[in-house]
């Protein structure tokens, strides 16, 4: 009686065809690579951004042609786009390709095991669903970063609907992993099938025709003489190319990132490799000289000849170098040295997960025994080793370890933009010059050797400050753009948006904005409610700012106020500052720096520090939690900063009595 009958065993046949379809997991599917299913176990999110159209093409082929067939590629659509009708005409016929808004692929497919996301343009290899599964092995979540700096993620669906319902981060759900990609040398069968490959097969095949007809024409004395020379004239033209490109090479800047770049076919800076940033800098700028393309060599939007192009700005090493042009000429020899260090690209270098405990000791960025002695450091580490660079508590560095001045300072710099706390072991006072008195100051001070959690994540935070203000490709080009030209880019406008009801508060709310570092500031102050006496504009016409005073009828809800305040305001982006926190001095410089590195459309500041007045206590929590991306509510509502354009895409500040900063985070992620 326990044996299932004919019939019944037919029909648990048919459930298990219909469950194999409906249930993503390994136990229901046995069928070999190149199946789909309806219910794909794997969900890949292509987020769009702005990169080109052939990039995203490229990714999503290669995640298409992965060894891992049963997945679904939602593509972040881009309607207003009109390069995307030959993208979607090219790839959406495939039934495993979606586009549309990404926002909504969780409720599309709840039950899939797994959601990958893979940034903008992101440089995926082959087979990455399968290396990101073995990456994630039994944890909930686990990130990669790929060579070009972009970070890749898996998690399990379930860890995505559970932090959905309960508020949660990820991270709180369960183990994550984090890793760095391998590149592996392509196998023979690899490097036959690849189009360069096959271009030179091709190329050489072609030659070796053309060598043929000519050899076969020979019919005299005469046409063999003729057919020498042509074949001697070929070779040495090849020969002297081969001699341009070696010295080339010979005039590159040795040191971190000295290799070539396709995409640049001169001298190129690039401290931690990877693609040059494809960003304007505010104004078209040509290179002249091996130091003044160092400089800019992280840009590919910067030339190195004018070629007829319509320039802006030539900058060169010396005024011979230069020769004879027409347009504003810089001359980095008669400029600050600070000028000729090369600037980094802060959407690759950047203090994004940053740990703050570290699990190692000390390292240094070379050869240990070129350290003076009684040195701390007891492992090397790389400059390009991002990983190892940010579990160290802090980095042993000396002038040995670098092959020049100008490339000391540009590593460091760079470094010290990951977040990574750098110590000089020998006195370099000629550093200052190149680096800014500010970050000097900081990697030279004795007291970094003895810092506990606290002081180094004190010491982490004013060294990445000082190196994203003053070292990264933009900062670089404003000083050199102001040199030459009467209108050089400008750090973006911000308004300060502080609605408050409680005229006891108001004095030190503007004593706090006006201690403000930021140096383009406005403060867009509304009174909301009744109390307020009549020397409020007064007190405020006496700040060092631009302050704009508002009265709003107690009536009007809190998010309607807040919406006046930027009707009134004037800056390109908007934060929000609550009357009852306490700020530092630099917090707008920080969240400007973070929305410029993080790519975010909002960015804030968690409420790490809070003050519990009854008790008189001050209590530190969620450490370690910053420099991440989240879209879980545990960010400080009176640290918002969102650009304008943002802020009307999703919709302005909601209508709402009170918790307008959740309201935001909700609408922010809704348009995705």
């Amino acid at each position: 009686g326990a044996a299932p009958s004919e019939a019944e065993r037919r029909s648990l046949q048919l459930q298990r065809a219909k469950i194999a379809h409906l249930i993503a997991h390994y136990g229901f599917r046995g069928a070999p690579a190149g199946r789909t299913f309806t219910v794909p176990q794997y969900v890949v999110t292509v987020e769009a951004g702005y990169a080109p159209v052939d990039r995203l093409f490229h990714v999503a082929e290669r995640i298409l042609g992965d060894r891992v067939h049963d997945l679904v590629v939602m593509i972040e659509d881009r309607p207003e786009d009109d390069a995307f009708e030959w993208f979607r005409r090219q790839l959406g016929p495939d039934p495993r390709v979606r586009f549309g808004p990404v926002h909504t692929v969780l409720d599309e497919f709840p039950i899939s095991s797994f959601h990958v996301t893979i940034p903008p343009g992101a440089d995926v290899g082959v087979n990455i669903i399968h290396t990101l599964r073995n990456k994630l092995g039994s944890a909930v979540h686990a990130t990669m970063t790929l060579s070009d700096g972009s970070r890749v993620s898996i998690v399990r669906t379930w860890a995505l609907h559970r932090a959905n319902r309960a508020g949660k981060s990820i991270a709180d759900l369960g183990a994550a992993v984090s890793a760095e990609a391998v590149r592996t040398a392509p196998g023979a069968p690899t490097v036959l099938r690849s189009r360069p490959f096959a271009r030179r097969v091709r190329r050489l095949s072609s030659k070796a025709g053309r060598l043929l007809e000519e050899f076969r024409r020979i019919d005299s004395f005469g046409q063999a003489w003729l057919f020498a020379k042509w074949l001697a004239g070929a070779v040495g033209w090849r020969l002297r190319g081969v001699r341009r490109r070696y010295r080339r090479s010979r005039t590159r800047p040795k040191g971190i990132g000295a290799g070539a770049d396709r995409l640049l076919e001169t001298a190129q800076m690039a401290p931690f490799g990877g693609v040059g940033a494809g960003y304007p800098l505010g104004a078209e700028i040509v290179t002249v000289g091996p130091q003044a393309v160092a400089v800019f060599g992280n840009s590919i939007r910067v030339g190195h000849s004018l070629d007829g192009r319509r320039v802006d700005l030539v900058v060169a090493d010396t005024r011979d170098a230069a020769g004879e042009v027409e347009v504003p000429l810089v001359i980095l020899s008669e400029l600050p040295v600070r000028f000729s260090v090369p600037a980094f690209d802060p959407l690759t270098i950047n203090p994004i997960g940053w740990h703050r405990e570290p699990e190692k000791g000390v390292g240094a960025l070379g050869p240990l025994d070129l350290l003076p002695s009684g040195s701390a450091a007891n492992h090397t580490v790389a400059c390009n080793d991002r990983e190892a660079l940010r579990v160290v508590h802090h980095l042993e560095d000396v002038a040995a370890f670098h092959s020049d001045m100008t490339i000391r300072a540009a590593t460091l710099a760079a470094v010290a933009g990951m977040g990574v706390v750098v110590h000089l072991a020998d006195d370099d006072p000629a550093l200052e010059s190149r680096l800014g008195a500010e970050l000097y100051a900081l990697i030279s001070a004795p007291d970094i050797l003895e810092a506990d959690l606290h002081g180094r994540e004190l010491l982490s935070t004013s060294m990445r400050r000082a190196a994203l203000r003053d070292h990264t490709l933009r900062a670089r080009a404003r000083e050199v753009i102001g040199a030459g030209l009467p209108d050089p880019p400008v750090l973006p406008d911000v308004s300060v948006l502080a609605v408050t009801k409680r005229p006891d508060l108001v004095a030190d709310l503007l004593v706090t904005v006006a201690s403000q570092t930021y140096p383009r500031l406005e403060l867009i102050l509304v009174l909301h409610g009744e109390g307020f006496g009549n020397d409020v504009e007064a007190a405020a016409a006496d700040l060092p700012i631009l302050t704009r005073v508002l009265r709003v009828d107690g009536r009007h809800r809190f998010g309607a106020a807040l919406n006046r305040a930027v009707s009134a305001s004037g800056g390109t982006l908007l934060t929000k500052m609550d009357d009852d926190d306490v700020y530092s001095d630099e917090h707008i410089w920080d969240l400007v720096l973070a929305h410029e590195y993080s790519g975010a459309q909002l960015v804030a500041k968690g409420s790490e520090f809070v003050y519990l007045a009854r008790s008189d206590k001050t209590i530190h929590r969620f450490c370690g939690k910053g420099e991440a991306a989240s879209k879980v509510i545990s960010i400080a509502g009176g640290t918002l900063l969102i650009s304008r354009y943002d802020l009307e895409t999703a919709g302005g500040w909601r209508r709402v009595p009170r918790g307008v900063d959740v309201a935001l985070v909700e609408d922010v992620s809704r348009v995705g």
